[in-house]
């Protein structure tokens, strides 16, 4: 083989490398990264390992609890995530023990991104040097309850018609129509807005919003976070702050307004507010998204039955 043979057959390896590679970097940015991670009714999710603890340990082991950490919800996309773990559900003279470098969650445990498609993971531990059975009986069952308490956010934004004339008796074509919207499979978040409902006056858009507790937790004020779970009181529940606006009005006026002082309540899981936006200047119909910002703390837990055998 000549030398220009050689070289012509290197630079064809070349160009069939290039397009093979070029089309898998096609191939997993189109069909392999969703575009929208704002779906989906989780936020943490908690998993007992198997074995940690086994279904029966004996008096004098160590004990070990390992808890995963799947943070399969949307939130926080940058920032610090803020949560903690409790343990509760068994005689402290049987198990006395404590979560290894303390019971808060790993701040970095952010939700779903183009970066991190499935959320962040984590394990936390918790440990007794030294378990034992209670008056010295045959054996003592325990329910390991582990609970999570977590702030979330639930972020949406539906596209919404903005008509200032959707009654006139003569209507040019339009790209859109006033009316309402559902919404299912949820935000990426255990609260979800599942449907908006639109009114128009002669000087002022209304949104009715619908929220709904979708996931299998309790919904707890965000000002309360710091009494979960264990000294929370009946007030503290079923409570959200929401913070909504438009491009042409960022200050509407709702009731109930949303606030710390005056949250949306949520009874039987569900809840509405009711806001009105000033008239934008324009004279036809548009599109344009109705940003909705649901602010909570939430709370759910995980049990796991295992027996402590007493050996004398």
């Amino acid at each position: 083989m000549c030398k220009e043979d050689y070289k012509m057959i290197q630079k064809i390896i070349t160009i069939v490398l290039l397009v093979l590679i070029a089309g898998c970097t096609t191939g997993i940015t189109q069909n392999n990264i969703p575009n929208d991670f704002h779906t989906g009714t989780q936020g943490i999710v908690l998993n007992i390992v198997q074995n940690a603890p086994p279904s029966k340990i004996y008096k004098g082991d160590h004990l070990t609890v390992s808890v995963e950490l799947f943070n399969k919800g949307a939130y926080p996309a940058s920032g610090n995530f803020q949560g903690k773990l409790e343990i509760s559900g068994f005689d402290t003279s049987a198990i006395n023990g404590a979560w290894d470098n303390g019971n808060e969650m790993p701040a970095d445990l952010r939700g779903k991104s183009m970066y991190d498609p499935a959320g962040g993971y984590d394990i936390m531990s918790y440990d007794a040097d030294s378990v034992s059975v209670p008056f010295n009986a045959d054996s003592y069952p325990a329910d390991l309850i582990v609970h999570s308490c977590y702030r979330y956010e639930t972020q949406a934004s539906p596209l919404v018609c903005i008509d200032p004339q959707p009654y006139e008796a003569v209507s040019e074509a339009k790209v859109c129509q006033v009316g309402d919207i559902s919404l299912s499979g949820g935000q990426g978040a255990p609260i979800a807005v599942t449907k908006i409902e639109e009114e128009v006056g002669a000087d002022t858009i209304y949104f009715r919003i619908y929220i709904k507790n979708v996931g299998d937790g309790t919904v707890i004020n965000p000002l309360s976070y710091n009494n979960c779970p264990f000294d929370l009181k009946y007030e503290d529940l079923n409570k959200v702050t929401v913070n909504i606006r438009t491009s042409f009005d960022t200050g509407p006026r709702c009731t109930p307004a949303g606030t710390s002082s005056d949250p949306v309540n949520l009874i039987d899981g569900q809840g509405v507010i009711f806001c009105s936006f000033r008239k934008p200047n324009s004279v036809s119909a548009y599109q344009t998204p109705l940003s909705i910002d649901v602010d909570y703390a939430y709370s759910s837990s995980v049990t796991k039955h295992f027996e402590i055998i007493n050996v004398n």
